[in-house]
């Protein structure tokens, strides 16, 4: 038999007892009719659980039930472990004799080339073996021929830390614990091949159609998510999709982008192909990462920075896009003090001689000596000094001598000496 036989047994009892007394060690087991299921048509399908309350149990939701439709076979959607956050399915056994066992029926996937990809977390404390099933044939209640599977993929810690083909125990690989790790199953009706591939590494190409027994169906019917061997604790399930071929995964990084050191530049990436949702990977060339699609990043120093952007797909496929960021130094203006002038008051014209605008430039008039009234300091801030343009500032005095006269503005400062007749600045030198 293709199922453990722990299972089969339980399955024959469980029956048994649904015909007599309708009930299971005091629990309901009421059957549940299997969904009809609208067809595929060759469009995607893809299920995250994320639309199901925390708790509720999947029978019955989004076209899932219970293996044969026996309720007390029910998994739970569960926000233990999530890949795309809140929630994943739980798959264990629910106590000494009731295991979680869920089943997705597919309709119109039997020609061309198709992807079936899932992600799964495995606890480093799991007991127990739990299954991944692919069927080419599922009728609520019959599975007598070994044939209706095509696929099944177990995995156990107990079981020396490895995933492996059920039917082919020689076909392994390192089963990775504590981390969402995709299993992507590519089936090719046209030539008969099924292609498996976990943690993005390959492990095996098969029939689809006789991999398990001969004179399997060319149809992709159901995926069963199963918990097998007494006490095996939870594994979860997330993120899952049937998808018809897809071009190769592509990113683009943008650019090329420049700016100004200290000042933050839009990054802007994209990716088209492969297997939907992406993740990303930025690096700027100075060390510094981000994980965002579309991230902001400043550079301290100028040069010419290589970028680089690695997005990843639902199915651990990976491209790259390199770009580059030249940064240099921010314009900056450059104050100019013209001639400073007397008459009524004193005057000087303030010149912006640089590469940038100035913005809120404060600037002294002091005069330092003599007998000064009125106007021995007087300040004032220029708002806005655009590249090139010019602004007088100005001082009323009243006095009597011969002070010196300093104009101080961003940073620079230019003197003169003049003679005070009461408002009057005279000769000015």
């Amino acid at each position: 038999m293709i199922r453990k036989k722990s299972k089969i047994f339980v399955v024959i009892g469980l029956t048994v007892l649904l015909l007599g007394a309708g009930v299971v060690l005091g629990q309901s087991a009421n059957q549940v009719t299997s969904p009809k299921i609208a067809p595929l048509d060759r469009e995607a399908w893809t299920e995250n659980f994320d639309s199901y309350d925390t708790g509720s149990q999947l029978m019955g939701q989004g076209g899932w039930f219970p293996w044969d439709g026996i309720a007390v076979n029910t998994g739970y959607v569960r926000d233990d472990q999530s890949r795309s956050a809140p929630n994943s399915v739980e798959i264990k056994w629910t106590d000494t004799v009731n295991w979680v066992d869920m089943v997705h029926q597919f309709f119109n996937v039997n020609s061309g080339n198709w992807t079936f990809s899932a992600w799964l977390y495995v606890p480093s404390t799991m007991t127990g073996n739990s299954y991944f099933i692919l069927m080419n044939n599922y009728i609520n209640g019959s599975h007598t021929n070994n044939a209706d599977w095509s696929l099944q993929l177990e995995f156990s810690v107990a079981n020396g830390n490895h995933i492996y083909d059920y039917n082919d125990a020689t076909k392994t690989l390192p089963l990775v614990t504590d981390a969402w790790t995709p299993i992507q199953v590519e089936i090719n009706f046209d030539i008969d091949q099924q292609s498996i591939y976990y943690n993005g590494q390959f492990l095996e190409h098969v029939s689809w159609k006789d991999h398990v027994s001969p004179g399997g169906a060319q149809n992709l019917a159901a995926v069963d998510l199963y918990a097998d061997s007494a006490y095996s604790t939870a594994v979860y399930w997330d993120d899952l999709s049937v998808l018809p071929p897809a071009p190769p995964l592509t990113c683009d990084a943008g650019g090329p982008y420049s700016g100004f050191t200290g000042t933050p530049i839009q990054f802007t990436g994209s990716a088209t192909g492969g297997t939907p949702p992406y993740t990303w990977e930025w690096e700027f060339g100075d060390g510094a990462t981000s994980t965002q699609q579309n991230p902001t990043h400043s550079y301290s120093a100028p040069g010419v920075y290589h970028v680089n952007l690695t997005a990843t797909d639902a199915a651990a496929a990976t491209a790259d896009d390199e770009t580059t960021a030249t940064i240099t130094i921010p314009p900056a203006p450059d104050i100019i003090i013209g001639k400073i002038s007397g008459g009524k008051g004193i005057s000087a014209v303030i010149w912006n001689n640089g590469t940038g605008d100035a913005t809120m430039v404060p600037w002294t008039i002091t005069l330092t000596g003599g007998l000064i009234l009125k106007g021995k300091n007087t300040t004032g801030t220029i708002t806005q000094l655009g590249i090139g343009q010019s602004h007088t500032i100005s001082a009323s005095v009243l006095g009597f001598g011969r002070p010196t006269i300093t104009v101080s503005i961003g940073g620079k400062e230019k003197t003169a000496k003049g003679f005070v007749f009461l408002i009057w600045v005279l000769g000015l030198k």
